[in-house]
């Protein structure tokens, strides 16, 4: 994670600076070695090397053989890379006469990627260039091998933690990058970190960066717990996907749900909301932000992209989990990119409405749902669909945090075999040897009663049927 990392350097910063120049002096005080390598100083001094290397150049090391080739090494790995950056280092200038010195990176279609002085990357539409430039990047493009853009796949993901945070925080937002903005087609495509936000208005970076805090954060949460999902893309795709509609019209009329404030489709590989739901309004040429908080309803929003996070797993997990696990992350405290897991039973209370008694679906016909089953109690007239997926969120808390010791052990041990399989018809099986364990449904039950106790939460359980009755009722 980046957070720690900054934090260290923040806090050895004078100590390092102190280090460099000591060892800086050491080594000049040789004259012969000054005089032999004053170019290697001066790049030494440029490149703020850090004290690694520094050591490795000290009279004490450069005795050993190995430790002077490495030094060596080192040096020229990081004396070539400078030069390989400034070499496409230039003053570019836009079509309306502004510029600004930065190092071509590479191209992507009809954008240029460019190292600002700050080391960020941005990308830029080559219309925004002058045509000298265009020139230029597409015969660096053509002579040279470009850098491959890293993609956001597992590899590149935060490690999981072995026991459940207190706390996930993305810290600082990243500045996200402008992909397309094109006001004659409405394609206004936007980057932040591990997400592209396809828009069909024009939006400011600041609000970009202010509403995508709740992807951000809600990718980090589901990559850092030691459930260990491993977040990817969908297929095919190098940042996962979020289509942005300005007015809920047309968010309804590509799919959205009446009422919802996002939804995520399979078959569009992408999550879609209405700006509204981000906290952003469109006035006339203006964009608002509500500041009060993210906007919108982001416990919805945050069960939406989770279902994006588990992309790969949809097609294993029965709908109880699917929906569940969702659910166990839509309840945690969220606020300005931060969750909170240290206060469970309070957000428990206040998942069910701060109601001290629940009414489980029966667990045999809970683990029986199917998607069909459950789209179709979601418009029964009995209201059924609020009972699924409160049982499946309680379902899914027990087993994350009640089950066995109570170290999700059991439901981790579920994950990494059903990880292995392609199909859903393995399920039963794996679900039957780690969740289940030889308990029968009564026992499960009794199991549960006690645990939930435990949680000031008194529960009991209908009888099989309900989403029958659900059925008959539309």
């Amino acid at each position: 994670m980046t957070v720690p990392l900054a934090s260290t350097v923040n806090e050895n910063r004078s100590s390092e600076w102190s280090t460099f120049f000591s060892y800086n002096r050491k080594i000049e005080g040789s004259g012969e070695f000054r005089s032999k390598h004053k170019n290697l100083l001066a790049h030494l001094k440029s490149l703020c090397l850090n004290r690694v290397t520094l050591v490795l150049l000290s009279s004490d090391s450069m005795k050993s053989p190995f430790f002077a080739l490495l030094a060596l090494w080192l040096f020229i790995a990081a004396i070539g890379f400078v030069r390989a950056d400034e070499a496409t280092k230039r003053t570019w200038t836009s079509t309306e006469g502004r510029t600004i010195e930065a190092s071509f990176v590479g191209m992507e279609g009809e954008n240029i990627r460019l190292r600002l002085a700050n080391g960020t990357v941005a990308t830029v539409p080559l219309i925004r260039l002058s045509p000298a430039d265009v020139e230029y990047a597409k015969s660096l493009a053509k002579s040279t091998e470009t850098p491959e853009t890293p993609k956001t796949t597992s590899s590149s993901a935060p490690a999981a933690v072995k026991e459940w945070p207190r706390s996930i925080d993305i810290g600082q937002t990243p500045v996200p990058e402008i992909v397309k903005e094109d006001s004659a087609t409405k394609e206004f495509i936007y980057r932040s970190g591990h997400y592209e936000f396809h828009c069909d208005s024009k939006l400011t970076s600041s609000v970009v960066r202010e509403f995508s805090r709740i992807f951000e954060a809600t990718y980090l949460l589901n990559a850092s717990l030691p459930l260990d999902l491993k977040p990817s893309p969908e297929e095919g795709q190098e940042y996962f996907v979020a289509k942005l509609y300005t007015n809920r019209e047309d968010y309804l009329s590509n799919g959205g749900m009446q009422g919802s404030a996002g939804v995520y489709s399979t078959r569009e590989k992408a999550l879609s909301a209405p700006l509204a739901s981000l906290g952003v309004k469109i006035s006339g040429s203006r964009v608002l932000l509500d500041n009060s908080g993210d906007g919108g309803d982001n416990a919805t929003l945050i069960h939406e992209i989770t279902h994006q996070m588990m992309n790969h797993w949809l097609r294993k997990l029965q709908v109880w989990f699917i929906e569940g696990s969702a659910e166990a992350m839509e309840m945690l405290d969220y606020n300005r990119g931060k969750f909170n897991l240290s206060n469970r039973k309070s957000q428990l209370k206040g998942y069910l409405h701060e109601a001290k008694e629940f009414t489980f679906l029966d667990p045999s016909e809970l683990f029986g749902l199917d998607s069909g089953t459950w789209a179709g109690a979601l418009t029964s007239s009995i209201g059924q669909g609020h009972q699924n997926y409160r049982s499946a969120g309680l379902m899914v808390y027990y087993f994350y945090y009640l089950d066995g010791a109570g170290d999700s052990a059991h439901v981790i041990a579920y994950l990494r075999e059903l990880e292995g399989v392609d199909r859903r018809d393995a399920e039963p099986t794996i679900f039957e040897k780690h969740l289940l364990r030889g308990r029968n449904t009564d026992q499960l039950k009794e199991d549960i009663v006690k645990a939930f106790r435990g949680e000031g939460i008194t529960v009991s359980f209908d009888k099989p049927g309900k989403n029958s009755g659900a059925s008959e009722s539309k």
